[in-house]
């Protein structure tokens, strides 16, 4: 059979937890992950990096993080965190903080390589780099991150524009696409642009709600002749005792659907990963 187009399936936040960790070597394993970002910030990073490192086929990337979690520059970085020290609890918080002129570039990048750089010292080779609720996307940041690719020698990143498409408005979630409205010119004259990525992105208006009809929904209208990254977030169950309001378990189950094995192959879609770019 021809190939009609090529897919990344992408499960992001490995190392948040040791659900999500489990959830996504199971995914890999048993079902159609090809590829992961790995959050050096993590609570569970340490048993992230031991899972990738004895699964050489999981292809990883960093997940750069300037949101929930706690710096690994600690007090170095002032304007990215609140009164606690950790990190402000959202992006558009980040991305208000950031048009009121009140982050400090040269504090980004120090962080960010501090991220990147523990990644690789954990053995990791790093084929692209994304962020945790896409902060990569942010103007500003994204130089820093373009910079930060370059010198660290990592030649992809993730593009987080998804299109708006008819089911969308089908199942509408207004936040979800005002979100998908604000990435979109975000990444639109992006600096990131210079490095590799896919030709489409898909999964951010199900995020965290890609359950097998929604996932089949994806198959169904990926473009023909074209790379597409789908962004996936499985994981076991006890996620919920976290705050999360992610269906991990289902998505999972999704990843892992004989179903959706089937979609793939009738549509002749062809499994990469970003060091196949």
């Amino acid at each position: 059979m021809s190939v009609s187009a090529r897919l990344i399936v992408h499960a992001d936040d490995f190392g948040i937890a040791p659900a999500v960790n489990d959830g996504i070597v199971e995914a890999h394993e048993r079902g159609i992950v090809t590829s992961t970002s790995i959050m050096a910030t993590g609570p569970a990073f340490d048993r992230a990096a031991e899972l990738a490192r004895s699964r050489p086929s999981l292809d990883v990337g960093v997940h750069l993080v300037l949101t929930e979690q706690a710096p690994l520059c600690g007090g170095s970085v002032p304007s990215l965190v609140g009164t606690d020290g950790r990190f402000l609890p959202h992006a558009t918080a980040l991305a208000r903080r950031s048009l009121a002129g009140g982050v400090v570039l040269d504090e980004v990048r120090r962080e960010l390589d501090a991220q990147i750089r523990r990644v690789r010292a954990a053995g990791l080779a790093v084929t692209h780099l994304d962020g945790h609720q896409h902060v990569q996307a942010l103007p500003g940041v994204a130089r820093v991150v373009a910079d930060l690719a370059a010198e660290h020698g990592i030649g992809a990143v993730r593009y987080p524009a998804e299109r708006l498409r008819g089911y969308m408005l089908r199942q509408p979630r207004s936040r979800r696409l005002a979100e998908l409205a604000a990435l979109r010119l975000a990444a639109a004259a992006s600096p990131l642009r210079r490095l590799r990525g896919c030709d489409e992105f898909v999964g951010f208006y199900f995020g965290g709600r890609l359950g097998e009809a929604n996932l089949a929904t994806l198959v169904a209208g990926l473009p023909a002749g074209r790379t597409t990254e789908l962004m996936c977030h499985p994981g076991k169950p006890g996620m919920a005792a976290d705050g999360w309001d992610y269906a991990w378990a289902e998505e999972l189950a999704a990843l892992t659907s004989p179903r959706i094995r089937e979609l793939l192959s009738a549509r002749g879609v062809q499994l990469i990963s970003y060091r196949d770019l």
